[in-house]
């Protein structure tokens, strides 16, 4: 992300296709904020993903389809091994109830982008995609594997165009 003098804050994004974008809306939440209790696996996560990007097509700048970055996924929270005793503790549960662990990462990142011109229609002002992806900790700055990923977005095809 770079200095805007426009927007007069850290906020424009170059991507690799050329398109220059601004970020104009970053909502953050802590992943697992609403687990109480115990440790997620796959299907949480799943279900987690899914209530995120339903969460981020409501948004107020959403047009079309929120696009997910996919986040990794590992089976330990801090480092490997970490989970060893939660799997001791589990040995005894019915074959039924049996899930690995697995982590994605601790907070959950909402952008809403915009660039000027749009990408299909001429007649209308500009165009616009929000993105959900995870990291380890609040943004800024977005993590450096994230940001690599954002500028590789296929503007073309994902962004929706709009008026102002």
């Amino acid at each position: 992300m770079e200095y805007d003098p426009i927007s007069n804050v850290t906020c424009r994004l170059q991507l690799e296709s050329g398109w220059e974008l601004i970020l104009n809306q970053l909502e953050q939440s802590q992943t697992y904020a609403g687990m109480l209790e115990g440790v997620p696996d796959k299907k949480a996560n799943d279900w987690g993903i899914d209530v995120d990007l339903r969460r981020a097509a409501r948004r107020e700048y959403t047009l079309g389809e929120p696009h997910l970055i996919p986040p990794r996924r590992r089976e330990y929270q801090h480092e490997p091994g970490d989970m060893e005793q939660e799997r001791v503790r589990r040995a005894h549960y019915p074959t039924e109830w049996e899930r690995d662990p697995e982590w994605i990462p601790q907070v959950c990142c909402i952008g809403c982008f915009r660039s000027f011109p749009p990408v299909n229609d001429p007649e209308k002002h500009g165009s616009c995609l929000t993105v959900v992806w995870y990291q380890d900790d609040y943004a800024l700055p977005i993590d450096p594997e994230v940001l690599r990923l954002l500028k590789q977005l296929d503007w073309d095809s994902l962004a929706t165009d709009f008026e102002c």
